[in-house]
């Protein structure tokens, strides 16, 4: 439903009642499915490159940073991206644009894992790059439509 109507699927959370557990929760999620994403280009590598560091080591780095360093910069770029988007939403609160964001990031994550996949399987080349731009620039329509449903929703501005 959420690539169909972004919008309708993102109303139906906001009806469920949007918890900063939750919040996070679909951060988190969203974290742990890129590392995923991630894991078939590493065995690749290891793979083509004979004197690359242990699988294990390189897997331990990765989870790392995914789970615990990502969340950290996703909420610092959450408090960014809210002021520049204040611009054109007035009253926009945190709060909202972070469920917003939050959301974005979780409902793109079938793209990534399809994106970790072929990339695993064929490489990098331009045909993943531009998959890479679609799947960013549909974030980004994912936050905005996100956004604009809040403002009318909830009655922010």
């Amino acid at each position: 439903m959420s690539y169909r109507s972004p919008k309708k699927a993102f109303v139906v959370k906001l009806s469920e009642g949007v918890t900063e557990t939750k919040i996070f929760i679909w951060l988190f999620v969203s974290c742990f499915l890129s590392f995923l994403a991630r894991l078939p280009l590493l065995s690749r590598e290891m793979h083509l490159d004979i004197d690359s560091p242990p699988l294990d080591s390189m897997i331990g780095g990765i989870l790392v940073s995914s789970l615990f360093m990502a969340p950290l910069f996703f909420y610092a770029l959450s408090v960014i991206l809210c002021l520049i988007f204040r611009f054109w939403f007035k009253g926009l609160k945190w709060f909202y644009f972070r469920s917003a964001f939050f959301w974005s990031l979780l409902a793109i994550s079938p793209l990534v894992l399809i994106r970790g996949a072929l990339v695993g399987i064929t490489g990098a080349n331009p045909y993943i790059t531009f998959i890479s731009i679609s799947v960013f620039l549909y974030l980004i329509f994912l936050l905005v439509s996100s956004v604009t449903t809040i403002t009318k929703v909830m009655d922010v501005s």
